[in-house]
This record gives C-alpha cells, sequence and structure tokens, in this order.
C-alpha cells in the first residue's frame, strides 16, 4: 500500500463515524473532503458566524474550549451556499430611531 493510499484509508476513518466533529483540524478535514480549499481558516469561518461551527467554550470569552461541528450541519450549509438559497445575515442597527407611530 503506497503512502497516499494510507493517507486516504485514515482521513476515511476520521471523516466516518458518528456526526461531530471536535477540533480545527478534523472540520478542515471534513470541509476539504466536501471541496474547500486545504488552506481554509476554520477560526475565520466560526468568527464570521455564518458557518455552523460552536466552541466547547459556549460563547462566552475568547480561549480555551475546542471548536465543534456537525458534519450533517456542515454540508446542509454547504448545499445552501452552492444552491443561493442561504439568505444573507444581517446585523441589527443599534442607532436607529424609532419612528413614532401614525
Amino acid at each position: 500500500m503506497d503512502l497516499n493510499q494510507l493517507r486516504h484509508d485514515e482521513s476515511g476513518e476520521r471523516l466516518a463515524g458518528g456526526d461531530l466533529l471536535v477540533g480545527a483540524d478534523a472540520i478542515r478535514a471534513f470541509l476539504v473532503y466536501l471541496g474547500m480549499p486545504e488552506d481554509t481558516d476554520i477560526y475565520y469561518l466560526k468568527r464570521a458566524g455564518r458557518w455552523p461551527i460552536g466552541s466547547t467554550n459556549g460563547g462566552g470569552r475568547k480561549g480555551g474550549g475546542k471548536l465543534i461541528a456537525s458534519k450533517r450541519r456542515l454540508i446542509r450549509h454547504a448545499e445552501e451556499i452552492t444552491r443561493g438559497t442561504t439568505p444573507p445575515k444581517r446585523r441589527a442597527r443599534t442607532d436607529q430611531l424609532e419612528l413614532p407611530a401614525e
């Protein structure tokens, strides 16, 4: 068995199994398997908030915790993006004044 086949088998073992991916490396490997570039920055995808990637840290403070994601949700999100059905994420404006009711 050559080195490429061994790497492919190891990758298949990591991608098989349960739905939960733990750690940036596991998430990156799965996204590369789905067709994303190998240099994808998983931490950027998490910070941007558009991909279904969470953290075992909860959501409060920086540092600590590991990135987590569901294979099923990542697949669904990638399909929505490729079909163009994902609505753009809009930020709420806090500086808008409420208009009086007429």
